[in-house]
């Protein structure tokens, strides 16, 4: 009996790493996806806590140049979160995007997966035929044995 050999699989390998190296990109990035939502709201904060230094300036009375500068700095930050929030949604379509190439490197995978255990599947049935061919063959061979020598044994009357 011959061993069982895949004539895909070198393409099933090919998409077990497909599959590897999908997963890695979408592990990278869920991971500056974090990044990027840890700096928006850092940066909130940040705002918000500027917004209410500022606040509590205008209401004591504070100078014009010590507002006027606040407000800069609230402004600025107010920007800041815009464009972390634009890096934060463009990460997480990014994020998107790696889990779709997963599906279809896990899709194809699996295709490949199913092609082998049917290509085995024919492979055991093939074994399982020829084996039984065999022994088939050896039966059919000991019974005309059997019968050549039943007959010159027996005397004929």
């Amino acid at each position: 009996m011959s061993a069982f050999r895949f004539p895909l699989q070198k393409v099933l390998e090919l998409r077990k790493h497909q599959e590897q190296v999908a997963a890695l990109r979408l592990a990278e990035a869920e991971r500056e996806a974090e990044r990027a939502r840890r700096a928006l709201d850092a940066l909130e904060e940040l705002r918000r806590q500027g917004h209410d230094r500022l606040a509590q300036a205008h209401g004591a009375g504070g100078l014009a140049g010590h507002l006027q500068n606040l407000r800069y700095v609230v402004d600025r930050l107010t920007q800041l979160v815009a464009d972390a929030d634009a890096m934060t949604r463009a990460a997480d379509e990014r994020v998107s995007a790696m889990l779709a190439e997963l599906s279809v490197a896990l899709r194809e995978r699996r295709i490949m997966d199913r092609l082998r255990e049917r290509s085995l599947a024919e492979w055991r049935l093939e074994q399982a035929r020829a084996e039984q061919k065999l022994m088939d063959d050896v039966a059919t061979e000991r019974h005309e044995r059997n019968a050549v020598l039943q007959v010159t044994e027996d005397p004929e009357p």
